[in-house]
């Protein structure tokens, strides 16, 4: 079982994912992560987006494990994960990654959640719940200020914006919502509303047995 998670940066997804994760008791994987911990080693490195062949080699050095490191939150690593996301050769190399973590023997858990950007319209298009999470960027620039702390809320969202139009305007895998997705504005809801909207959203998908009549 497949649940896909797609969304802009601040919308709710890595909440949700890990509400969902404890709820239904799915292995979970932030994809975006797995980007930014590729970003984090070309910025370590000194490289810049003009150096692709390099990137492209780092980016088949990347493991699911590399999603632990330290440090990846940060806007200057998003927003170079941003950039390097559209080398459509990168993009193959990590979504060959999603896919065989996706594809993977769950062991003892009841199904795979991943959230990204592409999961329900490129990594996981037969994906058995997609969930679509947005909200106004006003909002989710706020919400990166309170979880970084000490930065400049107009900063964060002209970065936020910047990094908008670049993930949905790219020609590779751009943001957009999967035609068959569940749609959640998080703008106005508190976390357990939206949660909970999630969690009938799986249900009805994947666990219609478990919905009381």
């Amino acid at each position: 079982m497949i649940i896909a998670i797609d969304g802009p940066s601040g919308a709710g997804k890595g909440t949700v994912a890990h509400y969902l994760a404890q709820k239904f008791n799915f292995k979970i994987l932030d994809t975006g992560l797995i980007y930014r911990a590729l970003a984090k080693e070309a910025l370590q490195q000194g490289l810049t987006t003009d150096q692709q062949h390099q990137i492209i080699e780092l980016a088949q050095r990347i493991t699911i494990e590399s999603t632990n490191e330290d440090g990846l939150r940060s806007e200057e690593v998003a927003a170079m994960a941003s950039k390097i996301a559209v080398i459509p050769e990168v993009r193959a190399v990590l979504n060959d990654l999603q896919r065989a973590f996706a594809h993977a023997d769950a062991g003892d858990f009841a199904g795979i959640i991943l959230d990204g950007r592409d999961i329900g319209t490129v990594i996981c298009p037969d994906a058995d719940c997609k969930i679509y999470l947005t909200a106004d960027q006003e909002i989710r620039a706020l919400r990166r200020m309170q979880q970084e702390g000490n930065i400049c809320a107009i900063k964060v969202q002209e970065m936020m914006a910047e990094r908008d139009k670049r993930d949905s305007s790219r020609n590779t895998a751009p943001l957009n919502a999967a035609k068959d997705a569940y749609i959640i504005d998080t703008s106005h809801l508190s976390i357990d509303e939206v949660c909970q909207k999630a969690a009938y959203y799986v249900q009805k998908s994947c666990l219609p047995d478990t919905m009381s009549a």
